[in-house]
């Protein structure tokens, strides 16, 4: 294995996270409009004009232009270089996960962790963002993960090919067919086949046991987030406050690097409680 400086791999990183972040920009807003991510080019949402490559630099092009677009001087939402911005951010964080402790001045990157936490943590953008505003997930993410998934389990240091296929099929299956029951015991939808898809997703990149970790601790955190709200619709008496609209997806965006890269401490210190490890 070549020896990079950490500095050198945490700089590339943050780059193609910006630019990773862009696209996801293109996703949030085309793909709950039904419109295509690649046909036509980036364009104008005011006036439909195609935006030239050196105006869509991922944060750089909305400081160039001061906010404004160059064909028609409409303001553009301060969303663009933030989700960019932030997806830097997280790429950068993906790197530093994977490789502490850290040696920036030589180190061997491992790419099996790096590369899928750099997927799941830029996945929490748009998932969040498409699936609170129009409870959907888009398939680049979910169908996405899938084939991520089972392309990174070919590098050394990740989970085996057969770790991935089998994980896919039974983290989405098992979901799928929870969420059968569950629409059966309480005569409505319990779950949305997006969230069938990302589970899938996450199997193909985690294996089995941390899809299965994924979905408990998105439980978890997705009850932290209901109760309160419960409490203040009660409180309120607001029919605006409906915590049984809040979609799953985001908590399950959220679980998922947490459990990648602590999911057997926090699995190891749960079974402590009860004995069953040391």
């Amino acid at each position: 294995m070549v020896e990079i400086p950490l500095w050198y791999a945490l700089l590339l990183f943050v780059i193609l996270g910006s630019c990773i972040g862009s696209f996801y920009n293109v996703v949030i807003y085309r793909m709950p409009r039904g419109l295509s991510l690649l046909k036509p080019p980036s364009f104008c949402p005011t006036c439909k004009k195609s935006i030239p490559l050196y105006h869509n630099l991922p944060v750089v092009g909305w400081l160039f232009l001061r906010g404004k677009s160059a064909c028609c001087k409409t303001p553009i939402s301060i969303q663009y270089p933030l989700v960019e911005s932030l997806c830097g951010v997280l790429a950068g964080l993906a790197l530093l996960m994977a490789n502490y402790p850290w040696n920036w001045t030589h180190s061997i990157v491992n790419w099996a962790d790096s590369l899928a936490l750099f997927w799941l943590l830029l996945a929490i953008v748009p998932i969040s963002a498409v699936d609170f505003q129009f409870h959907l997930i888009p398939d680049s993410m979910s169908i996405g993960g899938i084939v991520v998934g089972i392309l990174l389990s070919f590098i050394p240091g990740g989970i085996t090919p057969f770790a991935s296929f089998y994980g896919m099929i039974l983290a989405g299956g098992g979901l799928f067919l929870l969420g059968f029951v569950a629409s059966k015991v309480f005569k409505k939808e319990a779950m949305g086949f997006g969230d069938v898809k990302l589970m899938a997703g996450y199997g193909a990149l985690m294996g089995l046991m941390g899809a299965a970790e994924t979905l408990f601790f998105a439980a978890i955190l997705g009850l932290l987030v209901m109760v309160p709200l419960r409490f203040i619709r009660k409180k309120v008496d607001n029919p605006e406050f409906a915590p049984g609209e809040i979609p799953f997806g985001p908590f399950l965006a959220l679980a998922a690097p947490i459990v990648y890269q602590w999911g057997d401490l926090f699995l190891t210190t749960y079974l402590g409680f009860f004995g069953i490890v040391s």
